[in-house]
C-alpha cells in the first residue's frame, strides 16, 4: 500500500484509524509505504517545518510528524518494522517503508 501525502493531513486520531486499516489490508509478507514531508530533526529542515505548517493551518487539519512519531503511530497500528529511507528532496518529501 502506498500513501502519498496523506498521513499528514489527519490528526492522531485519523491517522491510526488509516494506518489499522492499512495493516489489517496487509498480508504478512505486505509492505506499507508512506510520502510525505517529515518533521525535521536538522537545522536545515525548519523551513520546510514552517511551509508545511502553514499550508496545514490554511487547510485547517492534519500535522507534520518526526520519523519517530511516525514511528510510535505505526507499531500502535500493528507494523514491526519502520524504516525511513532518504531521498533526493529530503524538504519536501521522505519516505517511510513499515512492515508487519
Amino acid at each position: 500500500i502506498t500513501l502519498f501525502r496523506v498521513v499528514y493531513d489527519h490528526n492522531d486520531d485519523k491517522a491510526l484509524r488509516l494506518l489499522r486499516a492499512c495493516r489489517a489490508a496487509l498480508g504478512p509478507k505486505g509492505a506499507l509505504l508512506i510520502a510525505e514531508p517529515l518533521s525535521g530533526e536538522k537545522s536545515g529542515d525548519r523551513v520546510a517545518d514552517a511551509y508545511f505548517g502553514f499550508y496545514l493551518l490554511a487547510m485547517g487539519s492534519g500535522e507534520t510528524r518526526t520519523p519517530a512519531e511516525h514511528g510510535a503511530l505505526l507499531q500502535q497500528a500493528g507494523f514491526g518494522q519502520v524504516d525511513v529511507i532518504s531521498t533526493r528532496m529530503p524538504m519536501l518529501v521522505r519516505l517511510i517503508l513499515a512492515r508487519p
